[in-house]
């Protein structure tokens, strides 16, 4: 027993807490690893013990009474977090805003383990099995080390997502969220060691701070998905705004070259009319046609879709692309122009990129059809490809790069959704099948 108290005292309480520290720095890896990562690796793990064991010393050599030892454990903790940000921006590549989150992230799943150690250790003391849980006892400390090393990966496996996505996180409000925890935690700190003597007490107290760093955990993946969910917004909105921009300079050049395709038939019959080479005539034959094919407009009883369709017909004819299509435009009269645009733009922009990389001229093709069944509006889209896809969330993934990536089949649902629809894909003999079913208002009320 009295090594066991010697082992607890002089060594395990001085270093757990860099170990468990460590462990996070290691498991919730952003993946942005620094040059020489297992040398910086290795001197944050030093670091970290070193700080950890000097500060503990002090506390509990040079501290004396319940509130002195309070205040000092209180700093402890949150000195030995901020270690961990040091660590952790030595050993990756990082931002300040990311680093705040990923502290205050580390530091709340390092109080979840041990607050579930201790409710279960005084737990179990109140059910008179205690002396497996013992303060002083090696067994407890290795099993406060199992229950720390699998709260920490479950936790950061659950995590994963937020942890790799966390890069853009902004400074300012994370400083505020940060003074708040902070605060919070250092007074619990002081309570746990002031103010609880009893194990009913201790039960209670570990019990009730259990909850807040279960809350604490919460708030922390609810400040990420609200973060990433505004930049999915505003990013959405610059690539729709970027799509809308672009159709209405589409709009002017094609108005503009139907005005031009017009012109030059006139001036074409005149030259006919003076001149009767024939070879000359065949060039005009084949000028014309070509101007027949640019001038064709498209009317659908909708402007927009006009404008999509025309502008997309164009650039099917320069990829070799057969595009058909029977839609009655006034279908979507419910859509605004931004929604028109997007909707079409999009489900036209994926068609036209996987069908350009099929290789056989043959399956080029892309049919669009668009018709009122009883009370929904159903838009389905046609298009050989040949590229593997990856389905996620029901979508495929994207292998565009740049900024608009990933938001067109987003934007696409959204709409739909909108308007109390959905979108389906389907894949069948390199086939690939989108379906949008929106209610126009109207049919939604009746």
């Amino acid at each position: 027993m009295t090594q066991d108290y010697w082992y607890i005292q002089n060594i395990d309480h001085r270093v757990s807490t860099a170990l468990i520290f460590f462990l996070l720095l290691m498991v919730m890896s952003n993946l942005r690893r620094k040059e020489h990562f297992a040398f910086r690796v290795l001197l944050s793990l030093v670091g970290m013990v070193v700080i950890s064991w000097g500060l503990r010393t002090i506390v509990d050599t040079l501290l004396v009474g319940d509130v002195a030892q309070g205040i000092g454990y209180s700093f402890y903790t949150l000195l030995m977090g901020l270690a961990f940000m040091v660590g952790y921006g030595f050993c990756y590549q990082t931002n300040q805003g990311e680093l705040l989150y990923l502290d205050l992230l580390a530091l709340t799943i390092f109080k979840l383990s041990w607050n579930i150690f201790k409710a279960a250790s005084y737990g179990s003391v109140l059910l008179g099995i205690g002396n497996v849980w013992s303060r002083y006892s090696i067994v407890g400390a290795v099993v406060s080390y199992v229950v720390y090393a699998v709260v920490c990966f479950t936790c950061c496996h659950f995590m994963r997502e937020i942890i790799l996505q966390s890069a853009d996180i902004p400074l300012k409000p994370m400083i505020a969220t940060a003074v708040v925890f902070y605060a919070c935690q250092a007074s619990l700190e002081f309570c746990g060691t002031v103010f609880t003597a009893s194990p009913q007490g201790l039960f209670l107290y570990y019990f009730c701070a259990l909850l807040y760093t279960a809350t604490n955990l919460s708030v922390l993946a609810l400040v990420a998905q609200r973060d990433r969910a505004q930049r999915d917004n505003e990013s959405m909105q610059a690539f729709i705004n970027n799509k809308i921009h672009y159709y209405q300079v589409s709009r002017d050049g094609i108005t503009s070259l139907q005005v031009k395709c017009h012109d030059l038939k006139h001036q074409i019959k005149a030259i006919r009319s003076q001149i009767g080479k024939e070879n000359f005539e065949k060039y005009l034959d084949r000028l014309q046609d070509s101007i027949d094919e640019y001038g064709t407009v498209v009317d659908c009883g909708n402007e927009a879709i006009n404008v999509v369709l025309t502008e997309k017909n164009i650039l099917c004819l320069n990829s070799g692309v057969k595009f058909s299509y029977i839609i009655d435009g006034t279908l979507f009269d419910f859509l605004s122009e931004m929604e028109t645009y997007s909707l079409f733009g999009n489900v036209l922009d994926n068609a036209l990129e996987s069908c350009s990389k099929v290789k056989d001229p043959e399956k080029r093709m892309i049919s669009l059809k668009a018709v009122n069944r009883g009370d929904v509006v159903v838009l389905h889209v046609e298009n050989f490809f040949d590229d593997e896809l990856v389905m996620v969330d029901g979508i495929p993934v994207t292998t565009k790069s740049g900024t608009g990536h990933g938001f067109g089949l987003r934007s696409i649902r959204e709409i739909a959704e909108r308007y109390g629809g959905t979108v389906s894909v389907d894949t069948e003999g390199h086939i690939f099948k989108l379906t949008a079913i929106l209610h126009p208002p109207t049919a939604q009320k009746s």
